[in-house]
Formats: structure tokens, C-alpha cells, sequence
């Protein structure tokens, strides 16, 4: 019999994309599965398509729970799963059928507690875009875990071109339940921590013995959702990121000295403050009366903004990332909502 694998999809509101979700899982060819559905207090009848599509299948199970967020619904997956690996699905997107198999083999063969693969970003059927990984056949074990997988989720060295060499995201992946239960691993909520992933990425490789990855592009992530919070302008967002950011600090200074991480963090920071600003010029080109100039400015002046950037080798930046964190650490707050706006032409890839 082959191993059991859990695969436990939070659901919520998601009605129009729930079933090619569920049926990318029950079409798999690794046939061994418990699918875990949790419906996260949905009021779109996205539950009750639960229970009607786990009628088909003896291998799904639905749980209902009031409303908490991702992981919390994640968490309450966990806390029911039987098997000896674990993966995590978001509702709104869906799998390649030969997903589980690919990475259950590379398990088997690397006698590995994990294993990864690449995804593509998914806008249509007739518009995809694969982010292979960037590693295809390759095996990590002990500290190199930490350095070539875990750091390269956080972000790249000052000097490489890749802003995020690896996702940090755990959709794309099979986890060792051994390792999630010896240690007690939960994810945070997304309300205390605006990115849960890393911080249960963080937990759980500095615990992992063997990590193996493909770069097969096998999950599709589904890009302009409508009402997908990461595409959401939130006027509170510098001040999530830097939770976050003093989260993350913590949590690798538990086991790594200060110069193994630092500059990794501070650039996925800045990347972020950035991304809030992109949100912000985005938001007002439909919202007229919104205050996009002081928006801008709160932002590259806000105190741990200033620590970062005058702290944070950016002169060994690729040249226009290198251009961006300039104009922040001069506040050139016009340059800087110009270099957006130009960005988002499409005329240049990246700021």
C-alpha cells in the first residue's frame, strides 16, 4: 500500500474556481489521499459544494469552521490529518495531476522528508507563466538547508539578480507530518503576520534533514483573482510589513548568527515597502481624492524604513533595483512614483 498523503485545502469563498480545485486533487495519479477540505465559514455556498462533491470521492473529507483566515484553517487541517506527508492547496487554484506522484517519487528516491517543484502562474488557459525552480534533481541535507533553501526563500544576496530566488510560498510541496507534530508547527494567523508561509517555512527547515527539489512546474497559482487580498491596496500595509520583518529577524536569530541573514531580510523588506507603494499608485488611479504623494512619503520616511535603507548595502544592487532603494534612501518621493508608474507600463520588468 502506498503511504498516505493528506492534502489539506482551506476553502473560502471561492465557489467559481472550488471545483477544478478538488477535481485537479481527486485526478491525481498517486491515488493514496486524504483531501482535507476546510471550509473557513464561507457564506458563498462554497461549503455546501464541499459536501456535494465529497460524495463522489470516499477520500475527501470537509470540516466547517467559523471564520479565522488561512492559517488557522490550515491549522485545523493539521490537526486532523492522518497521514505521513502533508501538502497545502489554496482553494482558488489547482494542481497538475501527476503532482503528489512527482514528489512522492523524489522523496523515495533522496529518502527525503520534503520535497519541492516549480509552479506557473496561471491568467487563463490560453496564458500561463512557469517559474521552474531553480534547482531540477537537487538534494540538500543539513546546514545546507538552511543556506541554499530557507535564506534563498527570504531573499537573494545584495548582489544576485533574482529579488527571490525560491517561493516562499508551502503550496508547492510535500511536508513531513513527523516533523510538523514532533515540533508542535502551526501556522500564525495572516491577521498577527501578513505573510503565515514564511514563518512556518522558517519552523520547519531549520528541522528538516533532507530537502529535495524539481523544477517541474506542476501547481497552478491563479493571478488577478478579483478580491485577492495581496493585490488589495491596505493603508496599513508598511506597518504589517514591519511586524513581519521583526518576526523574521527573531525567529532566524533564534539559530543563525545576525551577518548570515541580515541583508537577505532587510532586502525582502524593502521589497515589500515597495510592493505597498506599487499598491498605493495602483489604488489611485481609482480613487481620485486619495493622497498618493503623502501616502508615498509616510512610507519612505517611516522610522524602520530609514534604519533599513541606511543600513542596507543597496549599491550592490542589479542596476534598477539599485536605482529604486536610491531615490528611497534620498526620499526622491516623485522619482520614486514615477519609476512606478513606469513599471507598470511594462516598458521595465522591475524597480
Amino acid at each position: 500500500m502506498d503511504t498516505l498523503i493528506s492534502v489539506i485545502v482551506p476553502v473560502y469563498n471561492v465557489k467559481p474556481y472550488l471545483r477544478q480545485c478538488i477535481e485537479s486533487l481527486t485526478h491525481q495519479t498517486y491515488r493514496n489521499l486524504e483531501i482535507i477540505l476546510v471550509d473557513d465559514g464561507s457564506t458563498d455556498g462554497s461549503g455546501e459544494l464541499c459536501e456535494k462533491i465529497a460524495q463522489t470521492d470516499s477520500r475527501i473529507v470537509v470540516l466547517h469552521k467559523e471564520n479565522a483566515g488561512l492559517g488557522m484553517a490550515r491549522n485545523t487541517g493539521l490537526d486532523a490529518a492522518k497521514g505521513e506527508y502533508v501538502m497545502f492547496i489554496d482553494s482558488d487554484d489547482f494542481t497538475d495531476t501527476h503532482m503528489v506522484e512527482k514528489l512522492h517519487e523524489q522523496l523515495a528516491l533522496n529518502d527525503a522528508d520534503t520535497s519541492y517543484c516549480g509552479y506557473a502562474e496561471y491568467f487563463d488557459d490560453d496564458h500561463t507563466v512557469n517559474k521552474p525552480a531553480i534547482y531540477d534533481h537537487r538534494v540538500f541535507r543539513g546546514d545546507t538547508i538552511i543556506h541554499s533553501v530557507l535564506l534563498n526563500m527570504i531573499a537573494g544576496e545584495p548582489s544576485d539578480k533574482e529579488e527571490i530566488p525560491l517561493s516562499v510560498s508551502v503550496w508547492h510541496a510535500l511536508y513531513s507530518m513527523r516533523i510538523i507534530t514532533d515540533y508542535g508547527i502551526r501556522f500564525p494567523s495572516e491577521r498577527q503576520y501578513i505573510s503565515e508561509d514564511v514563518i512556518f517555512d522558517i519552523a520547519y527547515l531549520r528541522r528538516a534533514q533532507t530537502v529535495c527539489y524539481i523544477r517541474d512546474c506542476l501547481y497552478y497559482y491563479r493571478q488577478a483573482r478579483p478580491g485577492s487580498l495581496t493585490q488589495k491596496y491596505d493603508e496599513d500595509g508598511i506597518v504589517k510589513q514591519k511586524i513581519l520583518f521583526g518576526k523574521i529577524i527573531s525567529d532566524l536569530g533564534e539559530f543563525l548568527n545576525e551577518n548570515q541573514y541580515l541583508y537577505r531580510v532587510q532586502r525582502m523588506f524593502l521589497g515589500r515597502v515597495r510592493y505597498c507603494m506599487t499598491l498605493a499608485v495602483s489604488y489611485k488611479k481609482t480613487h481620485a481624492g486619495f493622497d498618493l504623494y503623502g501616502t508615498v512619503r509616510k512610507a519612505i520616511e517611516d522610522d524602520v524604513v530609514r534604519q533599513v535603507i541606511s543600513s542596507y548595502p543597496y549599491e550592490k544592487n542589479p542596476l534598477q533595483l539599485r536605482v529604486m532603494n536610491f531615490c528611497i534612501d534620498k526620499k526622491l518621493t516623485h522619482i520614486i512614483i514615477a519609476l512606478i508608474k513606469l513599471k507598470q507600463t511594462g516598458k521595465h520588468k522591475r524597480f
